[in-house]
This record gives structure tokens, sequence and C-alpha cells, in this order.
């Protein structure tokens, strides 16, 4: 009864909003009914290798070499937001459906004017590392999983016809952009559609397999989910009690989904970050310290809360030892051709990485930080290293006028 009656509140709200806040239609392939409960679920995927979560190396008693990220100043980052992907030929980019093509060129627009991507999770634990003379740039992806965001082929590699198919053939052709992505997932609204014949998606026999697998390939490889309620609802609507079972009925059929492969595991290498859909939060204080007190199946406490805007509201995000940083509204930009044309203009605000090398250290069980502290202040007295903030692993310092503080942890 109470999925019934949100899924009458979605169609009306979706007259005239869409995506995450704002109105579109959508002339785009929709699910016919489908028996969620019809098929059979095998296990076929292999053991993944894990995505690392740290730039440090692994705990050893041997001499490793570190390099730090140096920023000229607080560096700060813009964060864009996909929905949607046409990959039909010809196809136009209208509210929040992008064509493939308009994709591809952004992505190609961003790379060349120096960008090269970071992990929201990794930027929000401190973690703010690119290629040196390059500039930071967070790529999301709200309302997943549909299969025009993240589809596998018969290889089990992300295929062309998907936005984060696309996203990998880049990176693989272009490695010091980068491949990371976050997905902020509603499993509470949709059937995956799992067969694609001449630009169209339709629902078959095994979709939530397919879709398992799809997701589980993204966690190993830099795609990574995150909690955007399980039927993307106006919170401003739910009672407190309603807002806590939404969160936790996506936690729990997104672990469900990683069942249906004994990929369980895969599960503890998730952040705990949320999505608000619309951008619209719960009208009471009770609803909101929902969210703020929300722990994960893992016990994992809520790390952030992202929002979202249009390119002429566009903000960056600075990073986490930022006196400005507030991890309850993380600014993000709803990806059009204006945002990028925003974000390239943003250039001068947005620092590039340089690189210090600061000699060998002994990773056993942890760095150091004060050795690592002197070798900084020692390269930057010396004229060998520029003062600036640095980034090593999860820590950061800063140098100016011949001293230095720890900024973090």
């Amino acid at each position: 009864m109470r999925r019934n009656c949100w899924f009458l509140i979605l169609i009306i709200a979706c007259a005239w909003l869409t995506g995450c806040r704002y109105s579109i239609t959508t002339p785009y392939p929709t699910f016919p009914p489908v028996d969620v409960n019809a098929y059979d679920l095998a296990p076929t995927l292999p053991e993944p290798s894990l995505v690392p979560t740290s730039s440090l190396p692994t705990p050893t008693g041997e001499p490793y070499p570190l390099t730090a990220t140096v920023w000229s100043e607080i560096p700060q980052v813009p964060i864009l937001i996909y929905h949607r992907f046409d990959p039909r030929p010809g196809s136009v980019s209208i509210n929040f459906m992008t064509s493939l093509s308009d994709f591809d060129a952004h992505l190609y627009a961003l790379y060349s004017a120096g960008f090269s991507l970071v992990s929201l999770e990794g930027w929000l634990r401190g973690e703010i590392h690119v290629p040196e003379g390059r500039r930071p740039l967070i790529l999301t992806i709200d309302d997943s999983y549909y299969a025009d965001q993240l589809s596998l082929d018969e290889n089990s590699q992300p295929a062309s016809y998907s936005g984060i198919g696309l996203l990998w053939q880049f990176s693989q052709e272009h490695p010091d952009f980068g491949f990371q992505v976050a997905l902020f997932y509603n499993f509470g609204d949709k059937a995956y559609a799992n067969a694609y014949t001449n630009g169209q998606f339709s629902v078959q026999a095994g979709w939530r397999q397919d879709r398992a697998e799809a997701i589980a390939w993204g966690i190993t490889h830099g795609a990574i989910p995150m909690n955007h309620f399980y039927d993307h609802p106006f919170l401003k609507t739910l009672p407190p009690d309603e807002i806590e079972w939404q969160l936790s009925e996506n936690d729990r059929a997104l672990r469900e989904a990683l069942a249906l492969l004994g990929q369980e595991n895969l599960a503890a290498l998730l952040p705990n970050i949320l999505a608000i859909p619309y951008v619209v939060w719960p009208d009471t204080e009770a609803g909101k310290q929902i969210l703020y007190d929300y722990t994960s199946p893992e016990g994992a406490p809520v790390t952030a809360i992202v929002e979202g805007d249009y390119a002429a509201n566009a903000k960056l995000l600075k990073a986490p030892f930022s006196p400005d940083f507030d991890p309850w509204h993380i600014p993000r930009i709803n990806a059009t051709w204006e945002a990028i044309d925003v974000i390239v203009g943003m250039m001068d605000a947005i620092p590039a990485a340089a690189n210090c090398d600061l000699g060998e250290f002994t990773v056993n069980p942890h760095i150091n930080p004060t050795q690592v502290s002197n070798a900084i202040l020692d390269l930057t007295n010396s004229g060998n290293c520029p003062e600036g903030y640095f980034m090593v692993g999860q820590l950061a310092f800063q140098v100016k006028d011949g001293s230095i503080l720890q900024l973090s942890p």
C-alpha cells in the first residue's frame, strides 16, 4: 500500500519535475511490465580485485618513495551531476537526458582544459591527488541504476552504449584523466533494462543478475554506489520513520543484489554518502536529524549529504580541511553545455597540482607524520619544492613563510 501511494505521488510530481530537481519530459524507452520474482538468478562473477582506498603504499618494512601533491591554494573542485544517457545516433540532449555524443564532447572539453577525475569519497576523506599540472573534477550520476548509465557487454566490460561505458573507454584512451564516478542509486522505482537493440532498452529475464554484475563491476573499478533513497521521494512530505525506511530499504536492496553474486563483502567498501532527491530537505528538524544520524548496515556513519543546482548558481567544493567546508551541503552542478563552459571559465579559481618528491619512508604500519612534515619543511626551505598545501595520502600540511602546520587528519 505504501509503495502504491508513493507511486501515484511520483507520477503527479513528474509532470513538472524529474531527475533530482528540475522539470523535463523524458521521451525515452519505458519498461514493460515484468514479474521481478520470476527468474532464476545464479552467481556468475569471479572474486574481484578491490579498488584501493588510499594512495599510500601497503605497509612493509622496506623504504618506500613518497611524492606529495602540492596545491598553491586550498584545493577546490567542481562536481557535475548527470542522470540518463541517450545512445541513439543523432539524439539531442534535453534537460536530464544527455546524448552520448554530447557526453563524449563534455569529457573532451574538460580533459582538454586540464581536468582529471578524483573520487567523491576520496576527496571527502582528504585524499586529493591528480597528476601534475592537472585540475580536479568529480563526476556523479543520479537515479541509478538504469542500463543506459551502466551496462556490461558479453565480455563483462562496460558497454559502449552506456554512459559509464563511454567514460571507461575515454579513461583508457586518456589515463591521466582517470576513472572515478559516484552513482547515487534508488532501487524502488525501476527495473533494470538488460537488453539493448538498435537504441532501445528492454527488460528481459535475468535483469536482476545483470544489474548486480554491473554494480559489482562498478564497485571494483571506481563507479561507487551511494544512497539516493529507495523511492526517490520528496522528503518534506515524509515523517521521520518513513525517511529512515527509505534509506535503510535502499541499502538493503543493494546488499541483496550483491548477495546474488556471493559478493556481500563489497558492501564494506561503500561510503555512507546521501543525495537529497529533488534537493528538497525534510520539513522538520526531526526529519533532518534522521539524515545526520543514519548509519549504514555495516555501521558507517553518514559522512556527507550532497545537493545540486543549475550552472548559473555553480559553486565549488573546497577541501575538507578548509574552514568553509560543510559536509551537509555538498554543492553540485547539473551537467549541461552551460555547466561545462562555466567550469572551464572557473579555471583560475581551481589550482592545478604540482608534485614534490619527499624521499624514502618506512610505512609500517603507518606513515610517520612528523617525518613527512620534516621532509616537506626541508625541501621548501631549500627551495626544491614550493610552499603551499601538501597532500600525502590523507595527510595534509600547509607550508607558509617557512613554517609548517598539519591540517589533517
